[in-house]
């Protein structure tokens, strides 16, 4: 393999394999279109391809039409003629990419996708096929493959669960949310991602992260080492690093710890763990930020006192199972006078 043939290879061979950042990903896929370099990138493609070991069938073929049909490729014939003859001259390099991708969705498609969720109070512990294993916190939802065949690990989480992540270097492992995503080779973080919830926030606790933060205007990525957690405040956007204070992973042992969490995470949090329903005007009290640790299994009566106490500026009434939070005439909501 020549010098040029070899450095084609090797630029499509992480497109396909591994993956570019989105912004340097976007331009290799207008260069693989491009008119140029042809024949090199025909025999990297058929090289990659031969790499895969796979054998087209009819359900190939298949597959292949409907990507054709998603990126609506016979377009091309209500183009220009320019653009016509660009896709004709590119059909060497194109055709194995369709069939690449073909037969990644088909593989695909039999790989069963396993959902583990958990309700009020309920704290729930799974295995991967790869051996990496998960604690799931009270109101969660994992989605994870039957077996992981792809070059990544992908799985999504909806709540709070702790990671203890089975080293592969060949396959990095992907947690993805609404927010962000955190990217890792092996190594053991607490990922907090409750919709409901103001802050998304990636505690490490050993080894290095790559935390990938994509919502509203926010589009950035950041490196975690141990003892450091990231916070994605989806209120203003703001994304702070910080090192890690209280342990994230407290709750594995029953404990509740609010460190600089808004009103509404603090009341969201009490509603998973006591399986109540709250309802309060926002409009009337303050969402501002606390700190405040329950350590010693309270009972929510004790939690409601404690809160009420910290906070102050409000009372509460209980029927079974759901709280109303009311608040006083002509008190602040903290005793700060804030």
């Amino acid at each position: 393999m020549g010098m040029k043939d070899n450095y084609v290879y090797q630029i499509l061979k992480q497109f396909f394999i591994n993956s570019y950042p989105l912004e340097i990903e976007e331009k290799v896929q207008r260069w693989i279109i491009k008119d140029e370099w042809i024949d090199e990138k025909n025999r990297a493609m058929s090289a990659i391809w031969d790499d895969m070991e796979i054998t087209p069938d009819d359900n190939t073929y298949k597959a292949l039409e409907s990507v054709k049909n998603t990126i609506k490729l016979l377009e091309y014939k209500k183009r220009r003629l320019r653009t016509t003859r660009i896709l004709l001259s590119s059909a060497a390099v194109i055709i194995p990419v369709l069939l690449l991708l073909g037969s990644y969705f088909y593989i695909n498609r039999n790989v069963e996708q396993i959902e583990v969720a958990t309700s009020y109070n309920q704290q729930k512990q799974c295995t991967l096929p790869d051996g990496t294993v998960i604690l799931l916190n009270s109101c969660t939802k994992m989605t994870y493959p039957s077996q992981f065949k792809d070059t990544i690990r992908v799985v999504t989480l909806e709540g709070e669960a702790y990671f203890s992540v089975a080293r592969d270097t060949t396959k990095p492992f992907i947690v993805k949310t609404s927010d962000l995503s955190v990217r890792v080779l092996g190594t053991k973080f607490n990922l907090s991602a409750y919709p409901t919830n103001d802050r998304t926030i990636a505690t490490l606790n050993s080894g290095k992260i790559l935390v990938h933060v994509q919502s509203g205007k926010v589009d950035g990525r950041y490196i975690l080492k141990t003892n450091q957690e990231i916070v994605y405040n989806k209120i203003d956007e703001s994304v702070l690093i910080n090192t890690a204070t209280s342990k994230a992973t407290d709750w594995k042992d029953g404990a509740l710890i609010f460190q600089d969490a808004t009103f509404n995470d603090i009341v969201s949090a009490i509603e998973r763990r006591y399986g109540v329903t709250i309802d309060y005007n926002k409009q009337e009290l303050p969402n501002i930020p606390y700190t405040i640790k329950f350590i010693n299994n309270e009972s929510l009566e004790e939690v409601l006192n404690i809160l009420q106490d910290v906070v102050g500026g409000f009372e509460y009434k209980q029927e079974k199972s759901r709280i109303t939070f009311i608040k006083k005439e002509g008190e602040s909501m903290d005793k700060n006078g804030n």
